[in-house]
């Protein structure tokens, strides 16, 4: 009796250290505007995101939805789902069934539900009975389906990383039942050097080292609490370089008040007062180095359309090319006076090689050592729930990064 009961004890006492002991969370960086071959490029700068590649699994190169922007593609990794499908299309857009523009720099835009359709991670794993938590992540300050990420952070960028990290550790010290099962966490810096110098400045090494450096500090805090994170590590886009000579003014080419401008740059899109899509489109026919389509002619491997808000017509410029309105031309010479103008800049087409990203996943439930070839990151959603154990929501990813990069 004695024996059984101190075996009874002993049982308990295990019980509780593991039901207090942190388990794996899951960890979703994204470095943002983070190229496939920064590591390469900068080696000296990148130690800690080359070990975890050689102790991981990654991908040559994580592959954009178009337009390959910020905001359709943070809000795709979430969700596996393809612009058209989520609903936010470009960084800004223009909805006509309500009238209204969305702006990814306005919170009134990022925080009101009408925008963000399909389910992201963070709806998934709390529908499902799961803690989840956000900081700074694209679409994480709405309420989506009803559902918010447990925790969350409106975005600030003025917020050092220290109090971001604290904030984060504070999440993953709660007692088990309020413990998060993931956290999605956001680094502009790489994306902000990109723009202001261009990719291969010693401005992006040194963005690219700092992310290092957060990184490192980031995984060495959970592994002091005892617990080793299954890391994702992630980037919306790459980056190629630009010019203030490699410009197309639009009022070169046609009178703006004949048209609505949606989005300008990387790529101009318009609506036509006058409804006549084809028309505009054959006036830039013979301008150099854009080309003009109306959506429903956009290359077929965009897989891109059949929402009302995606203009009508896109005109695309060459890759490190852009085009605009004279005022946009102006207000980008003002704000990047250092260089001349943007220096960098993304949105262009996915199958760019300049426009991946990166991926790695690291900690229990991934491979070690394996290299896999290019992928959409469409399919990173169904990665993350088979990581968490949920069953996902409908999403245009499928299974393959589960198969490659998890131990069975």
């Amino acid at each position: 009796m004695k024996l059984r009961i101190l075996l009874l004890l002993v049982l308990t006492a295990l019980a509780r250290a593991a039901g207090s002991a942190p388990a794996s969370p899951l960890i979703l960086i994204s470095l943002d505007g983070f190229r496939w071959d920064y590591c390469d490029l900068f080696p000296a700068e990148t130690p800690t995101l080359r070990a975890l590649k050689r102790e991981g699994t990654s991908v040559r190169g994580l592959i954009p939805v178009f337009p390959s922007n910020t905001f359709p593609n943070h809000y795709s990794i979430v969700t596996g789902l393809l612009p058209a499908h989520h609903g936010i299309v470009n960084n800004d857009f223009f909805d006509p069934g309500s009238g209204q523009f969305f702006h990814f720099n306005l919170s009134k835009s990022v925080r009101d539900p009408q925008w963000w359709g399909g389910e992201p991670i963070w709806v998934t794993a709390v529908k499902q009975g799961r803690q989840a938590a956000a900081s700074y992540w694209v679409g994480s300050e709405a309420e989506i389906a009803g559902t918010r990420p447990t925790y969350w952070k409106s975005y600030d960028n003025t917020v050092p990383f220290e109090t971001r990290l604290d904030e984060v550790m504070g999440w993953l010290g709660l007692p088990p039942d309020r413990r998060p099962a993931i956290v999605a966490f956001y680094l502009e810096d790489t994306n902000s050097a990109g723009h202001s110098y261009g990719p291969d400045s010693p401005q992006v090494a040194a963005a690219a080292r700092l992310c290092d450096g957060r990184v490192a500090t980031l995984l060495a805090r959970i592994r002091a609490t005892g617990s080793e994170p299954n890391l994702m590590i992630v980037s919306d886009h790459g980056m190629t370089a630009t010019h203030v000579t490699r410009t197309v003014i639009l009022e070169d080419v046609i009178d703006v008040t004949t048209v609505q401008v949606e989005s300008e740059g990387s790529a101009l899109t318009l609506r036509p007062h006058d409804g006549d899509d084809a028309a505009l489109v054959r006036r830039f026919e013979k301008i150099p180095h854009v080309k003009a389509y109306r959506t429903a002619d956009l290359p077929a491997h965009f897989r891109f359309g059949g929402n009302a808000r995606i203009s009508p017509v896109w005109v695309l410029p060459d890759e490190g090319w852009h085009i605009g309105t004279r005022a946009s031309f102006e207000r980008l010479r003002k704000r990047y006076a250092h260089a001349g103008y943007v220096a960098g800049d993304h949105g262009y087409d996915p199958s760019l090689t300049t426009m991946r990203g990166i991926f790695i996943g690291h900690g229990p439930a991934f491979r070690s050592g394996v290299v896999l070839p290019e992928t959409e990151n469409i399919h990173l959603y169904n990665l993350m729930c088979a990581v968490l154990k949920l069953k996902p929501a409908k999403n245009d990813g499928d299974d393959r990064l589960i198969k490659a990069a998890l131990k069975e």
